[in-house]
């Protein structure tokens, strides 16, 4: 048992373990108890998996497990590093939250095809821990094309034909971003010979044999490829996908999928690209344009919202392109901010759409006007909002407060004033679209119509994992560091930069 479960073993038992209860789910389909204790089980299985591997990575360095040759030069193989384990861990963390919530939500509104439901969110996890675990291109792109092709049911999951239409743009805007994706690895392949990720990027010797503009042609083929980051202008496929049941759009906006993207983009910025060549072409201030547009006007598209959903899905393109930006910057401060941001955002956002789900549920209200009174009458919920729509606001003491800050010491250790200016102004915005919901939450006349908070018992598997991720927005602000998130941004800022 010890051989079975040895360090080295372990990337791939984590990989596998959300697929054991992807089976033992449809196992179980007919006796819904045990087929949600599966689910709950293997959520703990797999954080435990993900968290025991990060004492060996902050003191040795990163954990290879060797698996089969595909080609020569290339492998299906997995290395648990630093900025790997940032996403595992937020998505491991997350799903255990998401499947208590899901228990609630899909029982009080009766929701059919539960089974699938669970299952495909279940192959959907594993599929993003093999990203996050990824040796090389190959490996990622083949868990990347899987993740996309798990989540069509659940975006379609409704089978209106609004949902539908929602999957189908889903796998048009994804699936021919992957056809780029495979583009990009080719020409990554005929350059290096290999696709394998590394500190210092793999390109800088093809920067003396290959012209300029063919790695920056490259590059932007895997910008297209990674449009699970939903940068604008391919940003149009998440808010359509809002149609789906709250859980899965928790998984599309903090667990798994548009975190998917953003980090494959800091996979091919730091580990393929290397500061040096992105630099060297132009590529980091491009991208940092590129983000930097993309987090205003997604800030003043969510102004416009009166749809909750549809309010929050403009805030996550504005936070994964902050992500983004703070990558693009190329200083070490600026991508420890992007890298804590990806655990601080998932809590933060996942918190925003637990009670966005749990206010539909309770009074089956969806717009902003009709939400007059609801802090009254569900404290808890809309408390647990206003923190982490705080904390997107980079307001203390929520944890956004921590991953802007370091951003903005970055951009002036980088000499980009302008984009301190940048992160400024989407703060500002932040607010100008979320305070708005706490002030008619909690100081507009009440609407009598509706329940309360204690008016379902299913209500508490969707009130206590909304509590948790809201405590814990506050919990990372407090302490950064905790589930070693700060450590592992800074040895992975170290190992790229050479030093802080």
């Amino acid at each position: 048992m010890t051989t079975l479960f040895n360090i080295t073993q372990r990337p791939a038992w984590a990989v596998l373990c959300p697929l054991l209860a992807a089976v033992l789910i449809l196992l179980y389909r007919k006796r819904p108890n045990a087929r949600e204790g599966w689910v709950l089980l293997g959520g703990v299985g797999l954080c435990a998996l993900v968290l025991s591997m990060v004492p060996t990575v902050l003191r040795q360095g990163p954990i290879l497990f060797n698996g089969v040759t595909l080609f020569p030069g290339v492998d299906f193989a997995f290395r648990v590093d630093a900025l790997g384990l940032i996403f595992a861990i937020t998505s491991s963390c997350l799903w255990i939250l998401v499947s208590l919530y899901s228990i609630g939500y899909m029982r009080s509104l009766n929701e059919h095809a539960q089974t699938r439901f669970y299952f495909c969110f279940a192959v959907a996890l594993s599929s993003a821990i093999g990203i996050a675990f990824s040796a090389n291109l190959v490996t990622l792109f083949i868990f990347y094309e899987i993740l996309t092709l798990s989540t069509y049911p659940l975006v379609a999951h409704e089978e209106s034909p609004k949902a539908l239409s929602a999957g189908h743009k889903y796998l048009a805007y994804l699936l021919t971003g992957g056809a780029f994706f495979l583009v990009a690895i080719v020409m990554t392949y005929q350059l290096v010979g290999h696709t394998d990720f590394d500190y210092q990027g793999i390109l800088k010797p093809a920067l003396a044999t290959t012209t300029p503009l063919i790695l920056q042609v490259m590059f932007f083929c895997f910008l297209l490829g990674f449009a699970k980051a939903a940068w604008m202008p391919v940003h149009a496929w998440l808010p359509t996908a809002m149609v789906a049941p709250t859980p899965v759009s928790a998984l599309l906006h903090a667990v798994a999928v548009v975190k998917a993207g953003v980090f494959g983009i800091l996979r091919v910025v730091f580990h393929l690209y290397g500061t040096e060549v992105m630099d060297a072409l132009g590529l980091g201030l491009m991208l940092a344009g590129l983000a930097a547009f993309t987090v205003i006007v997604a800030n003043l598209y969510a102004i416009g919202q009166d749809n909750l959903k549809r309010l929050l899905a403009y805030s996550t393109i504005n936070q994964l392109s902050f992500i983004i930006l703070g990558a693009a910057v190329l200083s070490p401060r600026a991508a420890i901010g992007a890298m804590v941001h990806i655990t601080y955002h998932g809590f933060m956002k996942i918190t925003l759409f637990l009670c966005a789900g749990a206010i539909m549920v309770v009074t089956g209200k969806k717009l902003v006007s009709q939400m007059a009174g609801i802090g009254r009458r569900m404290p808890i919920t809309m408390t647990a909002f206003t923190i982490a729509a705080f904390g997107m606001c980079s307001i203390p003491p929520a944890a956004g407060l921590i991953s802007k800050w370091y951003f903005c010491l970055g951009a002036i250790q980088a000499d980009r004033i302008a984009f301190l200016l940048i992160a400024i102004t989407a703060s500002i915005l932040d607010l100008v679209y979320f305070f708005p919901v706490v002030r008619t939450a909690f100081f507009d006349r009440a609407d009598t119509a509706g329940g309360n908070e204690t008016g379902r018992p299913l209500y508490l598997f969707m009130l206590i994992p909304l509590s948790i991720t809201g405590t814990f927005a506050i919990i990372f602000c407090l302490f950064p560091n905790t589930l070693y998130v700060f450590d592992l941004a800074k040895l992975a800022a170290e190992n790229i930069f050479g030093g802080l």
